[in-house]
């Protein structure tokens, strides 16, 4: 192993704050000079703010360590200028694309699925899959995949299940930008400059963490934090490593490097 790849929520942070002995972890990775990057679907708060939070558990942690679903659109639109879209995101988020959204429906190219939580409405579906049906051709980009989240101790409905409704009703397949998606992880790699055999995914999904990092050839590792549910260990995928948190990281690190 030689570069780590940290998803945010449930396994830095939860309800409570910080996960006991996530700090430790991070200032543990960057005093062994292991590069590592933090990847996250949330959509829910800037770039900026979760930059912040970051550093409060490393101070030396920089913006070009964290790769969230709009820098990921951000880099795509480069590649793809003059496109118009329907932002479905938190405000958080449509001030980041800003200068790529519309609000009127005869010019958008497509929408933008995010995190909208409780704002969801058959209202706002409804909208995303009227401006999808514009046209041929129209365009249903996805802010990550996630099913759900956990939320002051309860589980939500993340942008997912939105997203498939409108591939359904549409027909129209989403491009997606953040996980499970293999573009984002190769993302991810590309920017640490490492190969996916060498790096470890560590992650509170079972599914859009670490099943779809260990299906891009990276090694996975399930934290009991976060979403984590005792049936993630029972089914018949299943996570190549199980740690109780990320504070248990190092110690692995230590296993793995000495056998």
């Amino acid at each position: 192993m030689k570069a780590i790849l940290f998803d945010i929520d449930g396994v830095l942070f939860s309800d409570n704050g910080a996960v006991d002995g996530a700090s430790a972890t991070l200032q543990w990775a960057r005093r062994m000079q292991i590069p590592h990057l933090f990847v996250t679907n949330s959509t829910s708060i800037s770039r900026a703010e979760l930059l912040r939070r970051l550093q409060t558990l490393d101070p030396a942690i920089t913006g070009d360590q964290l790769l969230t679903p709009a820098t990921a659109v951000r880099h795509w639109l480069a590649q793809n200028p003059g496109i118009r879209l329907a932002m479905f995101v938190p405000q958080a988020v449509q001030n980041e694309l800003a200068d790529v959204a519309s609000h009127r429906e005869e010019e958008c190219r497509g929408v933008v699925i995010g995190d909208l939580g409780p704002s969801w409405s058959y209202f706002h579906l409804n909208h995303a899959f009227r401006i999808l049906m514009q046209r041929p051709g129209q365009m249903l980009l996805a802010l990550g995949m996630t099913r759900y989240y956990r939320n002051d101790d309860s589980l939500q409905l993340d942008a997912g299940p939105f997203v498939k409704a409108l591939e359904f009703a549409s027909g129209q397949p989403a491009l997606v930008f953040g996980k499970p998606a293999s573009g984002f992880f190769q993302q991810a790699l590309s920017l640490l400059g490492v190969d996916a055999a060498d790096t470890l995914m560590v992650g509170d999904d079972l599914m859009s963490d670490v099943m779809a990092a260990q299906s891009c050839g990276l090694s996975g590792a399930l934290v009991r934090t976060g979403k984590y549910r005792p049936e993630d260990e029972q089914g018949s995928v299943r996570a190549q490593h199980v740690l109780a948190s990320v504070a248990d990281v190092p110690t692995w690190w230590q296993r793995q490097h000495a056998a």
